[in-house]
């Protein structure tokens, strides 16, 4: 018995001997305090791709006709080839009709019905590379990479108001309140409007944002949703990640520098910025802001989760939380999105970018987040954090880490493992929540659920093709675009697979309790 002692002493004391931000291999951990050493520690959850199940997806046969599919264990679903085999960004859901381009080089953008995958009706952009839609209002927006802002009925697909605003384009729009923003590089041209004809009203736009003295490369957009009508513009570092984030009267964002800002929604006035080393959009959620960092430890690339103040985005923690190495990150490796290095190129060459342009403003982008092409920067999402019934939950390369939203405690950690899985690059797409679930997409064609509260795997297919983006969840079913263009539904029988209905959750990208 004194022996038996011995061991669980041997085996305990590593695990509350220090006040840990994470757990596993490459955790950072911070000096041990006499209060936080009794916090037992995360969790810990191996995942094994390998034993997920196989789905033979069916031949197919024709672009834009749905084929079925069934899983081995009953599951049913259904897939439509979109022309081109491009990358397919997440679809936005709105009254039982998908939104989706047809990936970036395209010069299309579609409606499916979402619960058999047949197309309501399409339209051909002016320019290429269809992002990620919102729909709020009847309203379904979206921009294309070169170079224009489109706002469209969801219902017919008429187009309401297109703006050419700069080449390229690598965000997507937010939609909050009657308002859309978006960011685009700061140009001599300056915005074009375009009026469609039987629209309400002529279009006025107001005076240009000013240039910023401090040499910031890019501008935000607040326009009226279903005019154009410029509302103002205001400056901004760079490029945005991803996407702007609405909550309430506010805007946030970070960009490819890795700055961070809030702005009132109202009047573009700056209520703070921080040059704080972001990796990805931001979240509102629990009276703060939460977002992922990048920082480096004695030469190695680190990444974690941050939490800071609403008012003045002030750092919560002095340490980054579920922080491990981040390798896809450093300049010059490639993985710090689902696309290889090379696909990224193809694509770039395929609409004329020999290299990125000037006005992306990507050598910042390059440097912090890895990010070179302006594909990378289209397809780029980072870390990103989702929220729900107080945990803060993301993926960081081959991890899923849950957070508590309360005090910074890892509550578990999950490692994805098998075949082809590489700790240095950036496995899972940001996930998707439902009410009591997290649902995940990754680069090597697999789809799986975990319960929220412990991490528990409810089930882990693998479809045989890659995907970049995060799902959408809606009536049951969980909606993927692929690397290799087709539109994927997989019908999970369970209701919690519901109300993620666009990137980001909802058309404010912030979608939470």
């Amino acid at each position: 018995m004194k022996r038996l002692r011995s061991l669980v002493r041997i085996l305990l004391v590593p695990l509350f001997s220090l006040t840990l931000t994470g757990a596993g291999p490459g955790v950072e951990s911070r000096p041990p305090a006499t209060a936080a050493a009794k916090i037992a520690a995360p969790r810990q959850i191996a995942i094994d791709l390998d034993r997920a199940i196989g789905v033979k997806l069916p031949a197919i046969t024709a672009d834009l006709a749905p084929t079925r599919f069934r899983t081995a264990d009953g599951r049913e679903g259904w897939l439509v080839r979109i022309p081109g085999a491009r990358p397919i960004a997440t679809p936005a859901f709105w009254q039982g009709r998908l939104f989706v381009g047809g990936g970036y080089g395209s010069h299309e953008f579609y409606a499916f019905d979402a619960a058999t995958g047949a197309v309501a009706w399409k339209i051909k952009t002016s320019d290429d590379g269809p992002t990620a839609a919102v729909v709020e209002d009847g309203c379904v927006a979206f921009n294309t990479e070169s170079c224009t802002v489109m706002v469209l009925d969801a219902q017919t697909g008429r187009t309401l108001w297109q703006e050419w605003l700069g080449d390229p384009l690598m965000s997507q729009p937010a939609i909050s309140r009657g308002r859309l923003y978006m960011s685009y590089p700061g140009n001599p041209r300056g915005p074009q409007v375009q009026m469609m004809q039987g629209t309400a009203g002529p279009k006025v736009s107001a005076p240009p944002g000013r240039e910023d003295e401090r040499g910031w490369s890019h501008r935000l957009l607040c326009a009226e949703l279903r005019t154009g009508r410029h509302l103002w513009v205001r400056a901004i570092p760079a490029e945005v990640i991803t996407a702007p984030v609405i909550e309430g009267e506010k805007v946030f964002l970070t960009c490819f520098d890795g700055s961070s800002l809030c702005l009132s929604a109202a009047d573009g006035r700056i209520l703070w910025q921080k040059n704080n080393g972001a990796t990805s959009a931001p979240v509102v959620a629990a009276g703060q802001v939460v977002l992922t960092e990048k920082q480096t430890y004695g030469g190695e690339v680190r990444e974690g989760i941050r939490r800071v103040t609403v008012e003045a985005g002030a750092a919560r923690d002095t340490a980054l939380l579920a922080a491990g190495k981040a390798e896809y990150l450093r300049a010059g490796r490639g993985g710090s999105t689902a696309l290889s290095e090379a696909h990224l190129k193809q694509l770039d060459a395929s609409v004329g970018f020999g290299t990125a342009p000037a006005s992306a403003g990507l050598a910042k982008a390059a440097e912090h987040l890895n990010v070179g092409t302006v594909a990378g920067g289209w397809a780029y999402q980072g870390s990103r954090v989702a929220y729900r019934g107080g945990s803060i939950l993301n993926a960081q390369g081959q991890y899923l880490n849950c957070v508590r939203a309360s005090d910074g405690r890892v509550a578990w950690r999950a490692q994805a493992r098998g075949r082809g899985v590489d700790g240095n690059a950036q496995l899972f797409a940001p996930p998707a929540l439902g009410r009591l679930n997290l649902y995940a997409c990754t680069a090597q064609g697999h789809v799986l659920a975990v319960r929220q509260k412990d991490g528990a795997l409810l089930f882990a297919y693998a479809l045989g093709t890659p995907m970049a983006f995060q799902p959408a969840l809606a009536g049951g079913s969980l909606f993927a675009g692929t690397s290799n263009g087709m539109l994927v539904c997989l019908k999970t029988g369970d209701p919690d697979a519901d109300g993620w209905h666009a990137w980001g959750g909802n058309a404010q990208h912030n979608k939470g309790d």
